[in-house]
């Protein structure tokens, strides 16, 4: 018999402040957190909109879990009295969590990171903790098994209709995910199926756009060490959109990371490669006179992420190309970077470039205006691209820990 002890930790803050400035300055920065509810629950602290105000900063970092979940890593940086303090927390949540479980969830693992510093300060005195234990005796085998195995599955449907006296629309979508991921291997299982029918209508023109997408993609990855791994991604289907019956692929690939991989929330550095092969039935004859083939196909990648206090840095470099003529290739670009200046000012630049030489199974003849502008084929091109660029400048009062929800 083994014994779970489950420990719930209620942290109970009583006392009584007269001045704004005798609480430490606390910053949190968290992409998709419910921000009102954690600074109206944590109210023992001064939340401030700047970091470089802040005595106590708080950087949370989401990233998808095993069981499709979540996992948020809290990295906590102390500075002024706090100056070279830092720790690290994890909570990890799962899809059966609701909101209010995750947040409430989030807001507790705060707090315990919390007081690793208020401790440091007169507010420890006034710190209560209350330890609810529960020891219960259950069968060994159900506590130390997992009947699934760490399989997790995910299903879902939607049906979409608009209608409007010149215009139709219906959207059909069903997925359905199986994922076994553990620190030895990830195995993932997708399948996809789509359907679209647009209906426009424009005095005596009609125009009809169909489209239908059907997928399966397989990807198994095992870690050979801290920085090397391999494995293979592989899958079938077909896409109207892009003139294709029916396909099939299968494509073998090593990683090697410049960071240990279990670093990756705050930095990694990959670079990839794989080489494979698939088949193609096409639903009209290609531009180069062909209705079905079989094409070998090399490619590589780049990736590196750094998240720091300063902000974050993402870069993402890939090339690929067909072995039986390297010609049809392709390059693509995507990066973005956040940079904090100063206080109050942020500045965000991203944007992306490919260039496209490998469309071999774009349909002959000339692309029809229904095709231009309702996009119910792939067209010709030879690059895509787009730019972004962001300034945002903050100022005013440093102090945030009011919440009014009035009209």
């Amino acid at each position: 018999m083994k014994k779970i002890l489950f420990i719930i930790i209620i942290l109970s803050f009583s006392f009584s402040l007269k001045g704004q400035n005798k609480l430490p300055k606390f910053y949190i920065k968290c992409e998709r957190c419910d921000s009102n509810f954690l600074k109206n629950e944590i109210n023992y602290v001064d939340h401030v909109r700047d970091q470089g105000l802040a005595d106590i900063q708080l950087f949370i970092y989401r990233n998808r879990n095993a069981n499709n979940g979540n996992r948020y890593t809290l990295d906590y940086i102390g500075a002024n009295k706090f100056s070279d303090n830092k720790i690290s927390l994890t909570l990890d949540t799962n899809p059966k969590m609701t909101r209010d479980e995750i947040r409430n969830s989030l807001k507790r693992k705060i707090e315990l990171g919390l007081i690793h510093y208020l401790m440091k300060t007169d507010i420890a005195d006034n710190i209560l903790i209350s330890i609810d234990s529960k020891i219960s005796n259950v069968n060994s085998n159900e506590s130390s098994s997992d009947k699934w195995k760490n399989w997790v599955f995910q299903t879902a449907g939607e049906a979409n209709f608009e209608n409007e006296t010149s215009r139709k629309q219906s959207n059909f979508e069903i997925e359905f995910d199986a994922d076994k991921v553990t620190d030895k291997i990830k195995l993932q299982i997708d399948l996809d199926f789509e359907k679209s029918n647009n209906r426009y209508e424009n005095d005596d023109n009609i125009f009809i756009s169909k489209r239908n997408r059907n997928r399966l993609n397989v990807k198994s990855v095992w870690s050979i060490n801290d920085k090397w791994s391999a494995g293979f991604k592989a899958g079938l289907g077909g896409d109207t959109y892009q003139n294709i019956n029916f396909r099939h692929w299968v494509q073998p690939a090593i990683e090697y990371s410049f960071f240990p991989y279990n670093e990756f929330v705050r930095r990694e550095m990959v670079i990839n490669y794989g080489i494979g092969y698939g088949y193609r039935n096409y639903i009209e004859e290609t531009i180069y006179d062909k209705f079905e083939e079989y094409v070998y196909v090399h490619q590589i990648g780049f990736e590196t992420r750094f998240r720091q206090p300063w902000g974050e840095i993402y870069a993402h470099l890939s090339g690929k190309s067909f072995l039986q003529d390297p010609s049809k290739n392709s390059m693509r670009l995507n990066s973005w970077f956040s940079i904090r200046i100063f206080e109050g000012l942020s500045f965000r630049v991203g944007g992306e470039i490919e260039l496209i030489r490998d469309q071999i199974s774009l349909p002959k003849g000339n692309a029809s205006i229904e095709d231009l502008l309702l996009q119910q084929k792939e067209i010709a091109t030879d690059f895509h691209s787009q730019f972004r660029v962001g300034l945002s400048y903050t100022f005013g009062s440093a102090f945030n820990n009011y919440l009014n929800s009035r009209l």
